[in-house]
């Protein structure tokens, strides 16, 4: 909990931190617009690219430090204790029900080691991602805001805004998100896959 705590901060440190904003949004400019700005005339292309490139790192950062077979076993054990739970309430047995609340504070405790496992890569893709999202559409003289015309062809809206906000996001975050999401989900999957063949194979050689 202390380390997601200090993510959090530092997180909230840059956002807050118009300096470092600049400067990490200026880094990914000088990297990756000359090979995915198109000179402004392609945006699409260069969110869909951007996406692609921070979803792909990230994504592999996240699959090496993520320890997905303690994740599955943590889940496995919250499954069947959750199912004992409600099979106690629903029968009314009350000795049952006393026993499993008894175990409540082992079942935090695994709550709090699943929650660790998963922010644990955080730092790391954080650093990644945050640089590349400031460059596109955060950050003071951000990609968007350097375009001639702030707007998409969309489907079901040929001029789409890239400037207007739904809430404090946006428009264009998420059509960035809408864009790099789905891979990130495709090579998540592909990845575990890929981890769990290997280990299978593994254990059939002893």
């Amino acid at each position: 909990m202390g380390g997601m705590l200090l993510t959090m901060l530092f997180m909230m440190y840059i956002i807050m931190n118009p300096g470092i904003r600049i400067g990490m949004g200026n880094l990914a400019k000088d990297v990756l617009e000359p090979k995915l700005g198109f000179d402004h005339q392609y945006p699409a292309l260069t969110f869909l690219f951007a996406g692609i490139l921070m979803i792909s790192v990230t994504t592999i950062i996240r699959h090496m430090l993520i320890d997905w077979e303690k994740m599955a076993d943590i889940q496995a054990k919250m499954a069947a204790y959750n199912k004992e739970m409600s099979e106690a309430r629903k029968s009314g047995n009350n000795a049952r029900m006393n026993k499993l609340m008894a175990l409540q504070p082992q079942v935090m405790v695994l709550q709090s080691e699943m929650m660790s496992n998963q922010m644990r890569p955080m730092m790391f893709t954080m650093l990644i991602a945050m640089p590349i999202i400031f460059w596109l559409c955060f950050g003071e003289g951000n990609f968007v805001e350097r375009m001639d015309h702030k707007v998409l062809s969309l489907p079901w809206e040929p001029n789409y805004s890239l400037t207007d906000r739904l809430w404090f996001l946006p428009h264009s975050i998420l059509v960035y998100s809408a864009l790099s999401l789905p891979f990130g989900q495709i090579l998540m999957r592909g990845l575990k896959l890929v981890s769990i063949s290997n280990k299978s194979k593994i254990i059939e050689s002893y």
